[in-house]
């Protein structure tokens, strides 16, 4: 029988070595769930995503084109202490305003327009424009 030379077995332990750091490397991407309870089933709306640049706020993306808002009027649920970053781009000059919280930004047509609030009471909450008198969206905050 044929013993493994010295490099080969450097070489071997290397490779092990490696696959072992890669396994006990904590995940660095978080999900736009995270902060909602497991009991809730798992959202389709495509516009909510985590940043994970400055911070772990929940993004929320909504457009108002023509009158009609997209994605649909939905509910999102979201966990309490949570920070929200709401971008609302409209076609028209308006002014959104979140209802308990009293956050209420001008849009300009056109211009992505951000709102940023941390979800500090429970309830839920309307999101909506007020010139067009539009609800874009719930906040459900638990």
């Amino acid at each position: 029988m044929r013993r493994a030379s010295p490099v080969a077995l450097l070489c071997l332990g290397l490779l092990v070595t490696a696959g072992c750091a890669d396994s006990s490397t904590p995940a660095t991407t978080t999900s736009a769930r995270a902060s909602t309870p497991a009991s809730d089933p798992p959202s389709t709306t495509p516009s909510r995503t985590t940043s994970s640049a400055a911070s772990n706020a929940i993004e929320i993306a909504v457009s108002v084109k023509d009158g009609k808002v997209s994605p649909k009027t939905h509910r999102e649920k979201i966990a309490k202490g949570s920070e929200i970053r709401l971008i609302v781009t409209s076609d028209v000059d308006d002014e959104v305003h979140v209802h308990g919280f009293d956050v209420e930004k001008e849009l300009s047509a056109g211009q992505p327009t951000t709102l940023e609030l941390t979800a500090d009471q429970t309830g839920l909450f309307e999101v909506e424009t007020h010139e067009s008198g539009l609800q874009l969206l719930q906040l459900e905050v638990k």
